[in-house]
């Protein structure tokens, strides 16, 4: 019988709360927005072009902050990203000019992809013998900045006006001194693990981390494609209140952060590319069966099947695709939060030009094709593990 492994130490959850800060400031850049619109008068385009900014400059920019970490540990950049973050978002409410609001925004980017690899390297070392259980930690603080961010935004500017967004400050300068306050205890995990079993351990495995980056960039298609297309779905075909459509991205977003949180004990009970394979089965099947079927509680309850497969596997298969790359934990970790997040993103904005063309039901046989696709990386990782 296997027993229950427990974190060595409290450190990854202080992870986690860096990783809550950086979410909360990107989250809550959504909730700001309509507020630009109608106080600033910035047009829709200018709306879009903030987005893009913050969210390519937290993306494409991670693995670069992924390969100086594993060139030298700079646990301090964890605490710059968290003050940049914070800094970026709280400039956007006091700015007037437009293209010093879209430096804001991406210098709250930057801040978001300075923390994230150097966290999730941190992780996989603060995280001993269970590194899944380490990760889904520090993955879950991603879910619950997401969350917060935009209870924070909103509070703050219904009280303040725009200037609101200042409030950022008071939460993310504090926490930037206290993972600076630990900077030392973090360096004492050097760069990476030490291989136990020699050379051969700590040999980079290119061909199968490719392989679980595919099925990171395929569950981030899918992801995106669920949180935007599904609400309008059940309102154009079911006639669903646009309200209560909205609610489902809700509570889809609080299944996925309990589903996070479980990911490190599942991956306990089953090894983590038989968990990718299992979830993948569950979500082609979900997806096949919320686009044929007529009933709107039947879908609803597909929709929260879902968010349990897109996340309880997760956290492990970063760990599974770090443990890839022993020597490279900084760049595994800058490519499976950067470029993954970053593919979905990409693909979403497709998916929705193809919506308005010939409606969302052919959407949703793509995204039941694109996991199949997924599935396909998950046997071929199940595969390699067994030989």
């Amino acid at each position: 019988m296997r027993t229950r492994k427990r974190l060595p130490n409290k450190l990854p959850y202080l992870l986690m709360g860096g990783h809550i800060c950086v979410d909360a400031a990107q989250g809550g850049l959504a909730s700001v927005l309509p507020f630009l619109a109608i106080q600033s008068g910035y047009s829709y385009v200018e709306i879009a072009a903030l987005v893009l900014a913050s969210n390519s400059a937290s993306a494409i920019i991670q693995p670069l902050f992924g390969w100086l970490g594993d060139k030298k540990a700079r646990p301090w950049l964890m605490a710059v990203g968290v003050l940049l973050a914070g800094l970026g978002i709280a400039l956007i409410g006091v700015l007037d000019v437009f293209s010093l609001v879209v430096c804001a925004a991406m210098v709250s980017g930057i801040g978001n992809a300075m923390l994230h690899p150097e966290g999730a390297r941190l992780a996989n070392l603060t995280g001993g013998d269970d590194k899944a259980v380490s990760m889904s930690v520090f993955s879950v603080g991603g879910q619950v900045g997401f969350c917060l961010g935009p209870l924070i935004s909103v509070t703050a500017i219904t009280a303040f006006g725009l200037p609101g967004t200042l409030v950022y400050l008071a939460i993310c300068i504090p926490y930037a001194i206290l993972l600076l306050a630990f900077n030392g205890r973090f360096l004492s995990f050097g760069i990476r693990q030490e291989a136990a079993n020699g050379a051969e351990a700590s040999r980079d495995r290119w061909g199968a981390f490719t392989l679980v980056l595919g099925t990171l960039s395929v569950r981030s298609v899918v992801f995106y494609g669920v949180t935007s297309f599904f609400p309008l779905f059940l309102v154009t075909v079911f006639g669903t209140a646009e309200d209560a459509a909205t609610m489902l991205i809700t509570a889809f977003s609080i299944a996925g952060a309990v589903a996070t949180a479980a990911s490190g004990f599942a991956a306990h009970r089953i090894p983590t590319p038989r968990l990718m394979v299992l979830c993948f089965v569950a979500m082609v099947a979900c997806l096949v069966v919320f686009v044929a079927c007529g009933n709107v509680m039947v879908c609803v309850g597909i929709v929260m099947v879902l968010a349990v497969c897109l996340n309880l596997f997760n956290p492990a298969a970063v760990a599974l695709s770090q443990s890839y790359l022993p020597a490279h934990l900084g760049m595994a970790s800058g490519l499976s939060f950067g470029v993954a997040v970053c593919v979905g993103g990409m693909v979403s904005p497709l998916l929705g030009a193809l919506g308005d063309a010939i409606g969302l039901a052919p959407v949703v046989w793509i995204l039941a094709a694109t996991a199949t696709a997924g599935l396909l990386f998950a046997c071929a990782v199940a595969l390699i593990e067994r030989s």
